[in-house]
């Protein structure tokens, strides 16, 4: 089996309700780069990515369209075989633009495998939960929204059967302000409903000692990302003064860095993006790194992907529900009775295009 051709596509995945990012980004929708990876018996393979700023997608889909046809000729089961060619020829862009990239390829190259084996991608990589993995709904509460809308949609996420739930704070000059909106969520669950929070590295180290506190008081399950990704010896001091378990990763664009982290004690539970390390198998790379140091890893975005690593990956042991890309495919990631996510058990990710979309994708 050898790669053959290949084909880059563009869409705009519509959003339910337009929100502000962590980054300051005001959307409603979300730009998707598609390839589709093919072979000499016909089959198709999956990758893709997306951002909430257009400004470095373009760059991306020409180097995706680079390497995929530098690829041409290769046999798709050889990942290492191919991304040591990929490293060797976007070493010069340094770390994370190449990693962007190297996911993308790699998520097509699993699905090939998938399909040609007939099996699901989480069943390739070993294998631990067959039917469904832990859950947590991440798609709402966002940090533009009301006090009463927060309310509202946390009380909607529980009774869509979510068994836990990520808000956003951190956009607020007052500490008490903060406090309210953690109070806010707390009293729409009920006093024993799992809550996290999400930061997107606005505090540092002084504002987050602050705020803390009041959130420990809601019975917080973790503070995500509180300060920049770099501080690590911030988060070493976080991780040590706070009751509060502290959680970060997914903006670390090499899984190589989670050895600095965990070897410096700074974070509790690791949260790492497949797209940001490389793919599935930098993934299971960065969470073998924590899982040597007793820490358990969390998903980030892309529950298409996410939900085959919850399935596979010994410490993995909650998958994000994002909505960003439901609307590219036919069939989107679903919860069970018990709020836990479905793991599908189609061949490769087990995902159909919404072609439909994607013909009325971005034209030059």
């Amino acid at each position: 089996m050898k790669i053959v051709s290949h084909e880059i596509a563009w869409v705009d995945v519509p959003l339910p309700r337009p929100f502000v990012s962590g980054t300051g980004f005001r959307t409603s929708e979300m730009r998707h780069v598609v390839l589709k990876l093919r072979t000499d018996d016909g089959i198709e393979g999956l990758g893709w990515a997306f951002a909430h700023s257009h400004t470095m997608l373009p760059a991306l889909g020409a180097a995706i369209d680079d390497v995929a046809t530098m690829i041409r000729g290769m046999d798709p089961m050889m990942r290492n075989e191919i991304q040591n060619r990929i490293s060797r020829a976007t070493q010069w862009t340094g770390g994370g633009f190449n990693e962007w990239v190297s996911a993308v390829i790699n998520f097509a190259l699993y699905d090939i495998a998938g399909k040609a084996l007939n099996t699901p991608v989480y069943k390739i990589l070993g294998g631990m939960h067959t039917e469904s993995v832990p859950t947590y709904a991440s798609h709402k509460l966002w940090r533009d929204w009301s006090l009463d809308d927060l309310a509202i949609g946390a009380a909607e996420v529980k009774a869509d059967g979510f068994k836990m739930l990520k808000f956003r704070v951190g956009a607020n000059d007052a500490a008490l302000d903060e406090r309210d909106r953690a109070k806010a969520v707390r009293e729409a669950v009920g006093p024993d409903y799992p809550i996290a929070v999400d930061i997107n590295q606005g505090w540092d180290v002084a504002r987050t000692m602050e705020v803390a506190p009041y959130l420990e008081e809601f019975r917080v399950h973790w503070l995500e990302d509180p300060i920049n990704r770099h501080d690590f010896v911030g988060y070493r001091h976080l991780v040590d003064a706070l009751n509060i378990a502290i959680t970060h990763g997914e903006n670390l664009w090499d899984w190589r860095l989670f050895l600095d982290v965990v070897k410096q004690g700074a974070v509790d539970i690791a949260m790492i993006d497949a797209h940001h390390v490389g793919g599935i198998d930098g993934f299971i790379k960065a969470a073998a790194v924590c899982d040597a140091a007793f820490r358990p890893v969390v998903t980030h975005l892309s529950p298409e992907v996410a939900v085959h690593l919850g399935a596979s990956v010994p410490n993995c042991t909650l998958v994000e529900y994002m909505d960003w890309s439901f609307g590219l495919f036919e069939d989107t990631s679903q919860i069970n009775a018990e709020g836990r996510m479905i793991v599908p058990q189609e061949p490769g990710f087990g995902v159909t295009l919404n072609e439909e979309l994607l013909k009325r994708g971005i034209k030059d």
